[in-house]
């Protein structure tokens, strides 16, 4: 038994890159051989940063790239384009980087490779090398086995052929799970193009001999009897000593400090992660809803293109009492002993890390897996409330200020967002579920 090497290939966005960060620096400790793949586009922009990649070279994780396919002036925002042209450039060049890699160190070759969602190509590669196979998924458990029962879905005639439900229901695809609105299935907004990629990506993971979970047993109870290969091997954290900011954008650590300053328990962070977009209306209206809560508030409003944030585009709004970033250090803020609340648009990552400061959430999702979060946060775990649009769909001044003033007063709210902190907390300490987890599937890649 040698010492496993394990290529690791994330979609290049940053809620992918990030659980594949911390998986490597996790076996990297662990004594493993890490290559992490990067399109050549997504590494650049990881070490524009300032405190980026370069900064890991003594963790023991080996950087490569290759390019996706297209060109510079390409919209790389543009998923559906991103995710076609690697699909068809990198799995022909990929071979070729394998056998490049084993020459450095024929003693010790990729012994197994683990990618994230749209990825899976890599997967048909691995196999045809006969090297060992897994899959990191991003989001949830939950979303995983939704996305893996597209076919029961159809089948039972619950949704069509384009992803679409039939009619409008609440569904349960297995006992003890939560029931499901099927306006909240993760696909909800694709295409039929997109969709097709999915089920298409769900039929090439089963090459995976494991999927792999940032979740635990006690998030997401049900979900980890309904198959085998399912292995929950989070919270997956930045560890504490890394030097690595893992952001496409400059992270504003200025605000760190003016944390220090706010009482316990007051101030409300607002992240939306790294891909929402907000209508301009809505954005207003949050704005203003942030300036009628009587509460400091850190606010991370993404840079625009050009990189600029012009908050004096909305006169109406004061922002006194806040702070308002470009991008957050998010798993110190919400560690900050001054936060009472997380406004967040409930992404998987955001999820888990809000979890893991034991912050109550003011749920605001908007796409995708989100959804079904939101309702294991509001009616599962009960850590947060949601947010009610008016009748014209936008959520109003007045319902962020009442939900927020709800949310701090709920002491029970407080009490379960502490007490599901130390659940999931423990499933990282030794001797703890995932950690055990994680060594049966290192042990797996050794064999």
């Amino acid at each position: 038994m040698g010492t496993p090497h394990f290529l690791l290939i994330p979609y290049p966005i940053l809620g992918h890159v990030n659980p594949l960060i911390h998986l490597s620096q996790i076996l990297a400790k662990h004594g493993c051989k890490i290559t992490f793949l990067n399109t050549e586009f997504s590494h650049k922009r990881l070490n524009t940063t300032g405190v980026g990649l370069d900064n890991l070279k003594g963790s023991g994780i080996r950087f490569v790239t290759l390019p996706d396919g297209l060109c510079p002036e390409d919209d790389r925002t543009d998923q559906k384009k991103v995710a076609l042209s690697i699909k068809t450039t990198m799995p022909s060049v990929l071979p070729r980087l394998i056998q490049d890699v084993n020459a450095l160190d024929v003693n010790n070759k990729i012994t197994c490779i683990v990618v994230t969602l749209s990825m899976a190509w890599a997967l048909k590669v691995g196999h045809s090398l006969g090297i060992k196979r897994a899959l990191l998924w991003p989001a949830s458990a939950t979303s995983l086995a939704l996305c893996d029962f597209i076919p029961r879905l159809i089948h039972d005639g619950i949704i069509d052929s384009f992803g679409i439900p039939v009619k409008r229901q609440e569904i349960q695809i297995s006992p003890n799970m939560p029931i499901i609105d099927t306006e909240n299935f993760p696909w909800r907004g694709n295409d039929k193009v997109q969709f097709d990629h999915l089920v298409q990506e769900m039929q090439t993971m089963k090459l995976g001999e494991w999927w792999l979970c940032n979740s635990t047993y006690d998030l997401e109870p049900a979900m980890f009897s309904i198959s085998p290969r399912l292995l929950p091997i989070g919270p997956l954290m930045a560890s504490d000593d890394s030097n690595y900011k893992s952001s496409y954008w400059e992270e504003d650590t200025t605000c760190m400090e003016w944390l220090d300053q706010q009482q316990p328990q007051s101030v409300v962070y607002v992240s939306f992660g790294s891909l929402a977009v907000m209508d301009p209306n809505q954005f207003k209206e949050l704005a203003l809803g942030l300036d009628l809560i009587d509460k400091p508030f850190v606010w991370v409003i993404r840079p625009s293109n050009d990189n600029k944030v012009n908050v004096n585009a909305y006169p109406h709004f004061h922002g006194s009492k806040g702070k308002i970033i470009s991008w957050a250090p998010q798993k110190k803020i919400l560690n900050h002993p001054s936060l009472a609340c997380f406004v967040s648009h409930c992404g998987w990552n955001s999820t888990v890390e809000g979890v893991c400061g034991g912050i109550p959430f003011l749920c605001w999702p908007f796409s995708k897996d989100q959804l079904v979060n939101k309702s294991y946060i509001c009616n599962v775990w009960k850590v947060g409330v949601g947010l009610d649009k008016d009748e014209h769909g936008i959520i109003s001044k007045d319902e962020i200020r009442k939900k927020v003033e709800q949310l701090l007063e709920d002491e029970d709210i407080k009490a379960r967002s502490l007490n599901l902190k130390e659940l999931t907390m423990n499933n990282i300490a030794k001797g703890g579920e995932s950690s055990k987890n994680l060594d049966r599937f290192m042990n797996w890649a050794m064999q």
